[in-house]
């Protein structure tokens, strides 16, 4: 009970973030794939979808365009991955978390 409260505390001090905002103020972490931007993104998106936080809710997980690649990311913008191409055979990610947890770190090495 008291892990929800905080996690709530969290988000309610965080409050709804852009894009821009989270990738400004979260923390920074970046992957490289051989897969391309496209099964990346996708593979993100899915298993994101899957995610429930710690309501039990699951996250609306969506993706748009980015330069050179896409970007994924959940209501809040609380996950972000910036998937994009960075030359032959080769797919950075760079993930932003505002709330570091390392079940979502896992989730998208997953799909590198």
């Amino acid at each position: 009970m008291k892990a929800k409260i905080l996690l709530f505390a969290i988000f309610a001090l965080v409050g709804c973030q852009s894009l821009n905002d989270t990738r400004g103020n979260g923390e920074e972490l970046t992957f490289i794939s051989r897969n391309s931007v496209d099964e990346v993104s996708q593979c993100i998106l899915v298993k994101w979808q899957n995610e429930k936080d710690i309501f039990g809710v699951p996250y609306g997980a969506f993706i748009q365009p980015f330069p050179d690649g896409k970007t994924v990311y959940v209501n809040g913008n609380y996950f972000i991955a910036d998937v994009t191409s960075s030359g032959i055979n080769k797919t950075t990610v760079k993930l932003y978390q505002l709330v570091s947890k390392d079940k979502w770190i896992k989730i998208t090495n997953s799909c590198l």
